[in-house]
């Protein structure tokens, strides 16, 4: 019964029929027109520029990793754009001869419902009656809701002029008793009346409620010839549109990559300069690790200079000056490095007797304190203390490895530690610096320790060894501050 089509399938007679019903907004037509309120187009510019403001918001300044930032913002560019253009569009092309508009008109032979650039037409040829209801909502008129019966099927449409409403019901409902033949089915001469002249009398009895004496006069008041819709050719396959809206995607993603880096770099250099100057070092280095960075390189280097150079000598307050300075050499030298790692290998040459299951968990334990002690100490955000694992045992470090900072030590027959530290500029130097230490076996066992007197002594005496070292090179070691409660 009803059929779509794309208002530039339909043959030349039935698009201009519809484009003059619709310029002349039905008058001096053989059917009656009423337009239909399109709010989208409004609605799509008002939405564009929220897209386009929203974007610009939330991509700007484009501190993000550029590709991702330019997909972004071409994603959101282009959506709001073609939002705008789209209603351009329909306000433009609702004054040209390839955009039906909405609407909905009838005459005898057909139902059209327009909707943008597509056509519904629901042929009436077999209309049997019309009926209507108005709508209302607290007393206010919403619509008039209007079901045609065509042969067997049925077929609803709204109409949001009331007047109109009521006059197309009029006229549809005139139109099937002129076919029907009149009261008793037997008037030939309404039956056979053109469906320009029926039209025209359906019209007139929408208008005034009575039959024209005459409804052959009638045809004379109607000049325009009614059409049957035909399909010409295929829809528009918008091939040239889909190019176009690639090729300007395209150019905007590059676009906007080109524009976002020098932004980007402004961008994120303000953002480091406004943190705490503890807190800039890990930032300033990954600013100029990144080559797309420039602008800064050397305001950002003189910076993190600036904070080492500060930082480095103030915190290593060791008791031997020598060992102090040595450290101080290596962490100062990390200013100019793309991470500031520091390597460190412990090893233990000889063990207690009896006492070599436990080795690794001994040299764990030592390269931890060293580790934790110096990090807080000197600042987490100037030094890291790393060391490779033992292929063969994962949770010990690599003894065979070569260090910036070097801890090995042996055992005595008595239970004491002899010591070496070693002092590299990299792990590939040759040593700057050796001292050699000791300490004697500590007696005095916690009373809360669990495990065996000769374990406990093995252990305190390893770990009373890190403690002379972490106070020979920064001095008294500070606490890191503890995090926050999860709950107040």
């Amino acid at each position: 019964m009803s059929e779509k089509y794309q208002f530039e399938q339909l043959d030349d007679e039935t698009r201009d029929y519809l484009l003059l019903a619709r310029s002349k907004n039905g008058k001096g037509m053989p059917g009656i027109y009423t337009p239909k309120p399109n709010y989208l187009p409004i609605v799509g510019v008002i939405l564009g520029f929220i897209v386009l403001l929203t974007t610009l918001f939330v991509t700007f300044p484009p501190t993000g990793h550029p590709v991702k930032v330019a997909m972004l913002q071409t994603a959101g560019y282009m959506l709001g754009g073609w939002m705008i253009v789209a209603a351009l569009r329909v306000w433009t092309g609702s004054r040209s001869g390839r955009y039906a508009g909405h609407f909905i008109y009838v005459d005898p032979e057909m139902l059209y419902e327009g909707d943008g650039s597509t056509i519904e037409v629901t042929d009436l040829c077999d209309l049997r009656d019309a009926k209507a209801v108005q709508n209302f909502n607290d007393g206010k008129y919403q619509n008039t809701s209007i079901t045609v019966k065509v042969g067997h099927e049925r077929k609803t449409f709204d109409v949001l002029d009331e007047e109109r409403g009521r006059r197309i019901a009029v006229y549809l409902n005139a139109v099937s008793y002129m076919r029907d033949g009149g009261e008793d089915g037997k008037d030939e001469e309404l039956r056979n009346l053109s469906p320009e002249a029926m039209g025209a009398v359906a019209k007139q009895v929408a208008r005034t409620g009575q039959f024209p004496n005459d409804p052959r006069a009638a045809d004379e008041q109607e000049g325009v010839r009614i059409p049957h819709p035909k399909k010409e050719g295929g829809a528009p396959a918008g091939i040239i549109a889909m190019l176009v809206t690639i090729g300007v995607g395209a150019a905007m993603f590059m676009g906007f990559k080109h524009i976002n880096k020098p932004f980007r770099d402004e961008a994120v250099f303000d953002q480091i300069k406004s943190l705490p100057v503890k807190e800039q070092p890990p930032y300033l280095r990954q600013y100029l690790l990144n080559p797309d960075f420039v602008a800064h390189r050397d305001e950002a280097q003189q910076m993190l200079n600036a904070y080492y150079d500060a930082n480095a000598r103030t915190n290593l307050n060791g008791t031997d000056p020598d060992m102090a300075k040595a450290l101080g050499d290596i962490v100062l030298a990390l200013k100019s490095k793309p991470t500031p790692v520091v390597s460190l290998v412990v090893s233990e040459d000889e063990s207690p007797t009896g006492r070599d299951l436990s080795r690794p968990s001994r040299e764990s334990a030592v390269q931890t304190k060293l580790a934790d002690k110096w990090g807080a100490t000197i600042g987490d955000e100037m030094v890291v203390f790393a060391s490779l694992a033992d292929p063969d045992n994962p949770n010990a470090p690599d003894r065979t490895a070569r260090g910036q900072i070097e801890v090995k030590w042996k055992f005595t027959p008595a239970g004491a530690i002899m010591y070496t530290v070693t002092f590299r500029m990299s792990p590939d130097d040759e040593p700057f610096l050796m001292k050699e230490g000791s300490i004697a076996v500590v007696k005095e066992i916690p009373a809360d320790y669990r495990g065996e007197p000769e374990d406990a002594k093995v252990e305190l005496t390893a770990q009373a060894m890190a403690d002379s070292i972490v106070q020979s090179t920064v001095g008294t070691a500070r606490l890191r501050p503890q995090p926050p409660p999860d709950d107040f």
